[in-house]
């Protein structure tokens, strides 16, 4: 038992986190705009009213490094982005129980004339706790920002 204690008392406080998404194709993007593309400019159309005052900057830099992983060829695409829904855990609270964070929008990218060559529902949820989980939800803007880019990664790009 004195072995026990001490084993569930850590493992709650190195807690981590973990991860979902439900996204779905509104347009695929063809293979060839897959391969070829790059984006070159990231727009949020929309900021949610529970954000900071740099989570544009915050949004449009996570998700356009995360993107330059997977979309790096010579076709420029524009990312243009609305949020329906975001929510940032409470770093305090995961501290002790989980918390989840979410971040839900439709990505829609274009090609230099304007034309839609790919959009997609994207969703993806984070829960986290203990100590991990509360350093994760102090930061919860980037890291949601990142998942965003990295679903859509998965999405158009196949995680190129």
């Amino acid at each position: 038992m004195k072995v026990i204690v001490p084993a569930l008392v850590g493992a709650f406080l190195l807690a981590g986190c973990v991860s979902s998404h439900g996204t779905n194709a509104i347009q695929n993007i063809s293979s060839e705009a897959a391969s070829r593309g790059r984006v070159t400019r990231v727009m949020l159309l929309n900021t949610p009213d529970n954000v900071s005052p740099g989570f544009v900057s915050e949004f449009q830099t996570s998700v356009m490094q995360r993107l330059s992983q997977c979309a790096d060829g010579d076709l420029p695409l524009t990312l243009s982005v609305t949020l329906n829904g975001y929510q940032s855990a409470n770093a305090a609270l995961a501290f002790l129980a989980p918390a989840q964070s979410q971040i839900s929008g439709v990505a829609r990218l274009t090609d230099a004339s304007g034309t839609v060559v790919g959009e997609y529902n994207i969703r993806r949820s984070l829960t986290v706790g203990g100590v991990a989980g509360a350093i994760a939800a102090s930061n919860a803007e980037h890291h949601m920002s990142n998942a965003f880019g990295e679903e859509l990664c998965k999405q158009a790009f196949k995680g190129r």
